[in-house]
């Protein structure tokens, strides 16, 4: 198919059907599973990118107005799109602003925002973004300010404020929670006294259990420094309002 188009609701939906083709039960069983969502193909992650970048060399600005499908894929595919333009950060921005409101599972995000190699450029402006995107109801809003935190801020210069901004999440919202204990246990490998600092005065058990969980999963945790994790470990106690 053509992806270097101008889009229009009758090639869109032969796009549809295009991806359709292209899907395959055993992937779609498996990614299902570990995404939560029932609304997709079975495309895999390569193929998508692929797509999204042929899509971004053509008319991608009639693809947004008319991709409106609630299909795994499409959604993704769009998030691959803005990993592909090279657009000013506020423009960026605009957008994913518009596409977290399209997304329903933690994928849409985690994989939209290690393509956002912008970040790495627009630090200071970056890091504002981060906090406006907190203070939003949007669950996948929130988990995206956590995921960009600890893809492009664990850092010698945002090290503190990341980890200060991340230990101050009020949430009772599951993949917000495991998104902060993600980024504790990433901010760990490299800043360990710093981090073990802020973890030891979390008072939300559940994403300080989860932190130290995924710092023994780390393969560059020796066996020792794992048992002093493990003992770390608390009985939880829900004591964090929304």
């Amino acid at each position: 198919m053509n992806l270097n188009t101008t889009w229009t609701k009758d090639n869109y939906q032969e796009f549809i059907e295009y991806l359709k083709s292209l899907g395959n039960k055993e992937y779609q069983d498996f990614h299902s599973k570990i995404t939560e969502c029932e609304d997709l193909i079975g495309i895999k992650t390569s193929i998508l990118k692929d797509i999204a970048k042929e899509i971004a060399k053509g008319d991608y600005q009639s693809f947004l107005e008319v991709n409106e499908s609630l299909l795994y894929e499409p959604i993704m595919i769009e998030g691959f799109i803005y990993g592909n333009l090279k657009l000013s950060f506020s423009e960026l921005t605009n957008y994913l602003d518009s596409y977290l409101l399209k997304v329903n599972n933690w994928a849409h995000v985690d994989l939209l925002v290690s393509s956002l190699k912008t970040f790495k450029r627009n630090q200071k402006d970056g890091f504002v973004y981060v906090k406006k995107l907190l203070h939003s109801k949007n669950t996948w809003s929130k988990r995206c300010a956590v995921v960009i935190l600890l893809n492009y801020y664990i850092n010698d210069n945002y090290i503190d404020k990341t980890l200060e901004l991340a230990s101050k999440i009020k949430t009772k919202e599951y993949y917000v929670r495991m998104s902060i204990a993600w980024l504790f246990s990433v901010a760990y490998i490299k800043y360990k006294e710093k981090t073990l600092l802020y973890l030891v005065n979390l008072k939300d058990d559940f994403i300080y259990n989860k932190a130290l969980s995924k710092i023994t999963e780390s393969r560059r945790i020796m066996e020792p420094e794992k048992k002093f994790i493990r003992s770390l470990k608390r009985k939880e106690k829900e004591k964090i309002g929304d």
